[in-house]
């Protein structure tokens, strides 16, 4: 096996486990900070059953921060200087933030908020469609 492929996994392995370590610290906190929780809760009401509260599961951003997506797109398509498709310009931005470029749920939502972003630009006058190797491509207007 060559040298390099090993330095990749180890190099892998080490950031996972860098990971790991920071998202266990966190898990230690998390669980600090509702035992301060609870122990508020039985201060107020101390018949008051912990086990009734439901968790509340929030949906994470899957790409971050989406305000900036048009901003990004634009700075994308100017950096480009040839027709980019939106599907192209999505993996790009998935790449860009460090994403999972694999998860498929992501692609679709970020496929879905560059087309919008793409769109809106157009309605400015910003970006414009254009057609490249029987594909549709968008550029920078003017």
């Amino acid at each position: 096996m060559p040298d390099s492929v090993l330095n990749a996994l180890v190099q892998r392995r080490a950031d996972l486990t860098g990971r790991i370590h920071v998202a266990q610290g966190q898990l230690q906190q998390m669980h600090a900070d509702l035992a301060s929780l609870d122990a508020v809760i039985h201060q107020i009401d101390p018949e008051y059953c912990l086990d009734a509260i439901r968790p509340r599961y929030r949906r994470a951003p899957a790409a971050g921060e989406f305000g900036s997506i048009s901003r990004t797109v634009l700075d994308h398509l100017r950096r480009a200087g040839k027709p980019i498709s939106a599907k192209d310009l999505a993996g790009r931005i998935i790449a860009e933030r460090g994403l999972n470029t694999g998860d498929p749920k992501l692609r679709r939502q970020m496929n879905k908020r560059v087309d919008m972003a793409l769109r809106y630009q157009r309605t400015n006058g910003m970006v414009r469609e254009v057609a490249t190797d029987g594909a549709v491509g968008w550029e920078i207007e003017g």
